[in-house]
């Protein structure tokens, strides 16, 4: 049941870590299921789950994101965040 007849969407964002780019120069060997490109040396160019800046460099993405679609944290809480449609405002709930 919708509360105050609110609209709720939520949405999850898989492999969401590759989505941003890393700032980290980062080189690894790929392994035998590269098949022939294996032993050979590459750049990482994406975050990596593992990665320490990886989480921080996603947020810095989706913010990018977030702004680019009118939307503006919340001065309360930076991973909450708004926009006025005219008639209505949208949030968006960050975690």
């Amino acid at each position: 049941e919708k509360l105050n007849n609110l609209k709720i969407c939520s949405a999850d964002i898989r492999s969401f870590y590759l989505l941003a780019q890393t700032k980290e120069k980062m080189y690894t060997k790929l392994g035998p299921e590269f098949g022939e490109r294996a032993g050979k040396t590459v750049l990482v160019k994406k975050t990596l789950y593992e990665l320490i800046g990886s989480c921080a460099q996603f947020h810095r993405h989706l913010n990018g994101e977030l702004a680019k679609l009118g939307f503006y944290p919340s001065k309360a809480d930076s991973d909450l965040w708004m926009r006025d449609t005219g008639d209505h405002y949208e949030y968006v709930a960050k975690y």
